[in-house]
Order: C-alpha cells, then structure tokens, then sequence
C-alpha cells in the first residue's frame, strides 16, 4: 500500500513538472496580415521602388546597412 502511494505521488510530480515546464502558447502579433503602409526606397540600382508597385505579390524586404 505504501509503495503504490509512493508510485502515485512520484507520477503526479513528473506530470506536474512537465506540465509547468511546458512551452506556452504564445499570442500572434496583431500586425501579421495588416496592411503595410505606403513607402518608396531606393533600389540596389539607384531607381526608387514603391511598395505599391508590388501589391498582390508576395514581399521580402531585406534592409542591410551598406558599408562606405
């Protein structure tokens, strides 16, 4: 009787610290499938490009601080 309360008591701890040791669900950002707002940048070639220029394309933007 003893032991089956000591197996009992060591299951409910490992259940409880894996529960509490479980990733949290985390909450998605409000801005993901937002509209961006309008902007112009200059391209690699020197033109400027617009985000409008794109619209119904999918958009990576890649900033990279240039160097000199």
């Amino acid at each position: 009787m003893q032991n089956k309360f000591r197996n009992m008591t060591l299951i409910f701890l490992i259940i409880t610290l894996a529960t509490a040791c479980a990733p949290q669900p985390t909450q998605s950002s409000s801005l993901i499938g937002a509209t961006a707002p309008e902007f112009v940048l200059d391209d690699a070639l020197g033109e400027q490009t617009a985000l409008s220029d794109y619209e119904g394309k999918p958009v990576l933007l890649f900033f990279h601080m240039a160097v000199g």
